[in-house]
């Protein structure tokens, strides 16, 4: 259901700113795991107060060792063969030089719909021509990522976000994405080698849907990992009990066979709208983290969405791309999106950031 934040705004701040296994969940809580191979993301935000780099420190500082960056294809590919190579520039740049690893989440489709080349709007994705194109892209960025590569930095490339919301139950979309993605992985791991692991992302409600979940367990066995995105919502945008996280997690383990799970997104606003506040949002972290402590051996990755709420600016911008502008739910929508930051906007902390990091010092995280 979430974008991440507006790319383009978000590396060109970058740039300036680089100036300057099942269990009993009572049981966890009383007796928390440590660490072990889990590694904690967040969704690293710049704030006016706040440049890139140093908000990145600041994640690094906590314990994260993920970050993850999203590209639309259309924004790097307009038109077929026409390369806009600015944002790997600034990626290739940055990144290879920091503490932690990198996800890139490549986005020919994303939760509203296709982000093409303008030639190629209305092809079916297994269309060959679409195959070359997306193959050929793949070349250009990896040659655009030359130190990135050579760092090792880069461990997880996701081919498509949300990708259930747009395919929906069409058996024949799943069959052409299915194709596209297999095209696509071949080409990385030509490309990155076995470094990389390649996957695409879907919403924790398809587990919940009985046809949607069958045509993802078709797709699944070609995935590295099950990679999801996690926010406990019902459908007018107010959010379910924190009790939930309990019986989610169970479900994803036992809904998804045979593969390490991943939660690229992970989120809980702290608006009242969303009948919400800052100490459910706090709550919601610690349930997270007694939670994954039953679950150690199966969920590897959880990234927080995500550090510092965003601008109303980029609320508005979000309420036309996702067509929810007139909506019955607008507003809650809007204040979903807008307080799912652990520290506000204004750079100020909400009870979550402390409580995550309660939540770390009682696991002995790794600084």
């Amino acid at each position: 259901m979430i974008a991440k934040y507006t790319i383009l705004v978000f590396l060109m701040t970058l740039l300036l700113g680089c100036e300057d296994s099942e269990g009993d969940a009572g049981d966890a809580m009383l007796q928390p795991s440590a660490q072990g191979a889990r590694i904690l993301g967040m969704d690293v935000k710049n704030i006016p107060s706040v440049s890139y780099s140093t908000a990145y420190d600041q994640a690094m500082a906590l314990g994260v060792r993920e970050v993850s960056v999203s590209l639309d294809w259309s924004l790097l590919e307009p038109s077929v063969g026409s390369y806009d190579n600015s944002l790997p520039a600034i990626i290739d740049t940055f990144y290879p030089m920091q503490v932690g690893n990198l996800t890139l989440v490549l986005r020919p489709l994303d939760t509203p719909g296709p982000s093409l080349p303008t030639e190629l709007a209305g092809l079916a994705y297994d269309n060959p021509t679409m195959i070359e194109a997306f193959e050929n892209f793949l070349t250009n960025l990896h040659a655009q990522l030359s130190t990135l590569n050579a760092s090792g930095k880069l461990r997880w490339i996701h081919v498509g976000n949300e990708i259930d919301s747009y395919l929906g139950t069409d058996a024949t979309k799943w069959a052409q994405w299915q194709r596209f993605f297999q095209a696509a992985k071949a080409k990385i791991e030509s490309l990155w080698g076995s470094q990389v692991e390649v996957s695409s992302i879907i919403q924790f409600a398809a587990l919940n849907e009985a046809n949607k979940l069958a045509l993802y367990l078709n797709l699944l066995p070609t995935l590295d990992h099950a990679v999801l995105t996690y926010y406990p919502l019902s459908f007018d945008f107010t959010m379910r009990p924190v009790s939930s996280v309990a019986t989610d997690f169970a479900l994803m383990v036992n809904k998804i066979p045979g593969k390490t799970i991943l939660l690229q997104e992970c989120g809980y606003p702290s608006s009242s709208v969303n009948n919400s506040s800052e100490t459910l949002q706090a709550d919601f972290i610690s349930a997270v983290f007694e939670t994954w402590d039953s679950h150690i051996d199966r969920i590897r990755l959880i990234d927080f969405t995500w550090q510092y709420d965003v601008s109303a600016t980029t609320v508005d911008q979000w309420v036309l791309d996702y067509g929810m502008s007139g909506n019955p739910y607008e507003i809650a929508f809007r204040e979903y999106l807008g307080t799912l930051g652990l520290a506000n906007y204004d750079g100020t902390e909400k009870e979550a950031m402390q409580r995550l990091r309660n939540e770390l010092q009682t696991r002995q995280w790794v600084k």
